[in-house]
Order: C-alpha cells, then structure tokens, then sequence
C-alpha cells in the first residue's frame, strides 16, 4: 500500500552536518532520509518522492549543482522544494523553478527549521513509489548522537 506524506531529503557530504540535520527535523516530528552526496541523492530521488530537499552544492563527484541539473529534467511535479546549504560565497544565481531559497553554513538552525516547516506547508503530500523504504527518521535504535 502506498502512503501519502511529506518526507525531507538531506544530502551533504559531511557526517555530522547530516546526523545533526536529521536530528533537529526529527524532533520536530518531520520524515527525513539522509544521502552523502549526488549519487546517493539521484538514487534516492528515483526511490522516493520528496517535498523538501536540503542540498549541499560542494560535494565530491557528482555535486549538488549537478543533482540541481537533473532535477531540471524531471517535471515540477515531481521535484522537491530545494533549499541549498553552502559554505562558500557562490554568487550564481539559482533557478527559483528548482531553488526555493540558500542557507549559509554555519546556519541558523531555528531559521532552518523555519524555512523547512514554510515549505511543507505549502507542499501537497505527494504519493510514494512501491519501492520507497521505510524514512531514516522512522528506524529505531538508530544512533544521532556524535559522541
């Protein structure tokens, strides 16, 4: 049986960014599945629909501006609400019909939490894949803490 629902996808390549991420959308009570870069991002993304995607640009062999270029390939529908992460000082300009907004690291995590909460309020629940597995966020006895 598919179910309806509005899950987060977090891709960065830095562990502690993601688990920290995950961590504080948990706790609010949002479904959230992690990547650690572009390919398990794609991957993913063909697995499961997304409402909300954060997205690290900088990442080792296949980057976020190359998971942004395929996401120009799939129909509005389809696509997540991205919201970018980036460190550096990239001054391109990003497609509003694939961007919705950019946070600089390190970030304000209550203006995160913000920005993802705005966004799912604004997203319809969207329709998983058969194959789409069970969210990060839902799996017991998995372990966020850093220490």
């Amino acid at each position: 049986m598919q179910k309806e629902e509005k899950r987060i996808l977090v891709v960065d390549d830095d562990d502690a960014i993601r688990m920290l991420l995950l961590t504080i959308l948990r706790r609010q009570g949002m479904v959230v599945d992690t990547a650690r870069n572009g390919v398990e991002a794609l991957q993913k993304l063909g697995q499961c629909r997304y409402a909300v995607m954060l997205l690290d640009l900088m990442m080792p062999a296949v980057s976020g501006w190359d998971v942004l270029d395929q996401l120009a390939t799939l129909e509005p529908a389809r696509r997540p609400l991205v919201i970018v992460l980036t460190a550096g000082s990239e001054s391109r300009d990003f497609s509003p019909e694939l961007v919705i907004g950019s946070v600089r690291k390190p970030f304000d995590v209550e203006l995160l939490n913000d920005m993802v909460a705005g966004c799912l309020a604004v997203v319809s629940r969207k329709r998983q894949l058969a194959d789409c597995p069970s969210p990060e966020s839902d799996q017991k006895g998995q372990s966020t803490d850093s220490d």
